[in-house]
């Protein structure tokens, strides 16, 4: 791998479209391209060592989206898009615009973050 340009960060599993964490989730990311809001706070429990400007979203499987990484913040506590009260060791404010990609890019779940170049 050349010098990467982004992070993958998997999400919690939403359970199902019905559920209240994937509802939450899919109006995040349709305000956020509509600029309805001007940023997202993804929980983190390290900072990258590497300075990337994205960060691909990994859901249920799959690689949902791609936004921009504006800063990192430290942790405090929040509640999160999945209703739940995270307090993690930094936040990735992550910006639009956002980008799907154009074909399915299928992925296991990890812990953690892993270093990506640029995936579409």
């Amino acid at each position: 791998m050349s010098r990467p340009t982004g992070i993958i960060r998997t999400l919690p599993s939403l359970y199902g479209d019905a559920s209240k964490g994937a509802r939450r989730y899919k109006k995040s990311i349709a305000w956020l391209e509509r600029g309805s809001i001007e940023a997202i706070y993804i929980a983190l429990q390290c900072k990258p060592r590497i300075d990337v400007l994205h960060m691909y979203l990994l859901v249920d499987g799959r690689v949902d989206v791609r936004l921009n990484i504006a800063d990192y913040l430290p942790g405090d506590e929040r509640e999160c898009w999945d209703s739940t009260i995270r307090k993690p060791k930094y936040w990735a404010v992550c910006t639009g615009p956002v980008s799907r990609p154009v074909e399915p890019v299928r992925m296991k779940g990890f812990q953690g973050i892993r270093y990506t170049e640029e995936l579409w």
